[in-house]
């Protein structure tokens, strides 16, 4: 397994633990209807956000630093592309599904509850992360590296 597959499977859980956790935290009763009431919630968001970003910050000093010997390749390229390619894809018919779901759903109301909002962007933030991730993986698995 080559240093960039590890790399990229760190990357990968980080952002899973952040997914799960953003779940579970929307998931519990009022936290859509209530957003600006709690602060207790949108600092747990901002916790593990924050871990996210770090983790990413300490993997990109790891693979910048020469005394680890990172090399890229066309192949690791080629790779990473495919990956935000089909993360682009994917994440752009969710933004659009959920956008038109909620717009149904709220249409007579007149209203829609600003957590829906934050909903919208902290997930697009914590998919995006995980599915490049996810779609990497796939691609240095299907190259056998």
């Amino acid at each position: 397994m080559s240093k960039l597959m590890k790399v990229n499977i760190i990357h990968t859980v980080m952002w899973g633990m952040v997914a799960v956790g953003l779940g579970v935290i929307f998931s519990l009763s009022n936290t859509i209807s209530s957003w600006g009431d709690n602060r207790t919630k949108t600092v747990l968001l901002a916790i593990l956000f924050f871990g996210g970003f770090l983790t990413d910050f300490i993997l990109w000093q790891y693979e910048k630093s020469k005394k680890h010997g990172f090399r890229r390749d066309e192949r690791d390229k080629k790779v990473q592309s495919e990956a935000v390619f089909k993360s682009f894809t994917i994440l752009i018919i969710y933004i659009f599904v959920v956008s038109v779901v909620l717009y149904t759903k709220y249409e007579n109301a007149g209203v829609m509850p600003v957590g829906w909002v934050w909903f919208i962007a902290y997930s697009t933030i914590a998919a995006t992360n995980l599915l490049v991730g996810v779609f990497a993986l796939i691609g240095y698995k299907k190259q056998g590296l």
